[in-house]
């Protein structure tokens, strides 16, 4: 999860970048200025706290996880991203295709600080008090074209060594622990296999409430928790729920049609939950820094497990299993909705009751009353 907001008149940019939502202060290797910029960001709660609310509008600009670059605060409800090739040519493709409805319009590129950067649609535009939520799509996060490097050039990494000690020490080999160093193919298929990427096709990378709290790392591996977050993201509000649930369901049949998906290997992209607490509800397709064209001679269906060498992402594994949970949340707001409805006519018959009993309790007094006057007369 990333997130960046001007908190002075004029916009500010902090250099931190990543390509998984808890590796926004490790991606970027060996240079010094990014190692900087981790000792002033060492907390990732703090630097979302520190860059919260734009004081030049009511809410910021968000864009949670698997964030490739830097981004920069933009007038006319737009946020400019870190240029990526990558990136660019794909949401240059996706502005033509059936998904277009489904990804924030992409208004070409801009020079700005000798830097260049992707014009992107600002997605919470027009919301008041946004909640959000990250869900990292796909049965797997990384490239194949990172596993071969992992065996054929392989670079240590200490920092994301540390991560996994500090998670569980026992998931690291003896020769791990002498090394003090993990690949990060190793790193991110470890991370992939401790939450529900693996076993669901997705994972809840992150959430925003609207007072600006952040849960994260949830390690959700069983379709109850993943329900439980869900009803918690939207406070079970029925109409938040149902317009998710439609959301994914139109998603489904535009990328059943659609040209790019059944020629591209989606790897490491997101859907974006946004709403607030009105009427506006949407998901948004993000982060495309990874997506690439599969091989001609490569056939790929995006519903079937990975294995090394098929290049698979499990997409619509993932997306299967996220409507089919919205689905249960939907289902059990309903039920709660029915009980707390229940309870409350039982109070209120109750509190009748008891108005009843005491309204008959005080005629019948009165009725004894005036029989005894006549009896006294």
């Amino acid at each position: 999860m990333l997130m960046h907001s001007s908190v002075s008149s004029s916009a500010s940019s902090f250099n931190c970048s990543s390509a998984e939502s808890d590796e926004v202060f490790s991606e970027g290797e060996d240079t010094a200025s990014k190692r900087s910029t981790m000792r002033r960001c060492r907390s990732w709660r703090t630097f979302l706290t520190m860059m919260q609310w734009s004081v030049r509008r009511q809410s910021s600009w968000v864009q949670l996880a698997g964030h490739q670059g830097n981004f920069q605060l933009s007038e006319g409800g737009e946020v400019l991203k870190r240029f990526s090739e990558v990136e660019a040519v794909c949401l240059q493709a996706l502005m033509a295709d059936p998904l277009r409805p489904f990804v924030p319009q992409y208004h070409g590129s801009v020079n700005r600080g000798g830097n260049s950067y992707i014009r992107l649609e600002d997605l919470l535009s027009g919301l008041k008090n946004p909640v959000i939520m990250d869900c990292k799509m796909g049965v797997r996060t990384y490239q194949e074209e990172e596993l071969t490097k992992s065996h054929t050039k392989p670079t240590l990494r200490t920092d994301m060594y540390q991560k996994m000690v500090k998670v569980d020490p026992t998931a690291l080999t003896v020769e791990e622990h002498e090394q003090r160093g993990v690949t990060k193919w190793r790193y991110l298929q470890w991370r992939d296999n401790t939450s529900s990427t693996s076993t669901l096709g997705f994972r809840i990378e992150g959430i925003m409430m609207e007072n600006g709290s952040v849960q994260r790392d949830f390690k959700m591996l069983t379709p109850a928790k993943v329900t439980e977050a869900l009803l918690s993201f939207t406070k079970s509000h029925l109409h938040i729920l149902k317009a998710y649930h439609s959301r994914l369901q139109a998603l489904d049949e535009a990328l059943k049609e659609s040209p790019f998906f059944k020629a591209h290997e989606v790897i490491g992209s997101s859907l974006l939950f946004v709403h607030d607490w009105t009427s506006k509800a949407s998901i948004w397709m993000i982060d495309f820094g990874k997506t690439t064209p599969s091989p001609s001679t490569v056939q790929l269906s995006h519903d079937v497990p990975w294995a090394e060498g098929n290049r698979e992402d499990g997409y619509l594994i993932g997306l299967a299993a996220l409507t089919s949970l919205v689905g249960q949340a939907i289902s059990q707001a309903a039920c709660r909705q029915e009980e707390k409805h229940g309870e409350e006519t039982d109070s209120v018959t109750h509190t009748l009751q008891e108005q009843e009993h005491t309204q008959t309790k005080s005629q019948g007094g009165q009725g004894e009353a005036a029989q005894n006057e006549g009896t006294s007369d």
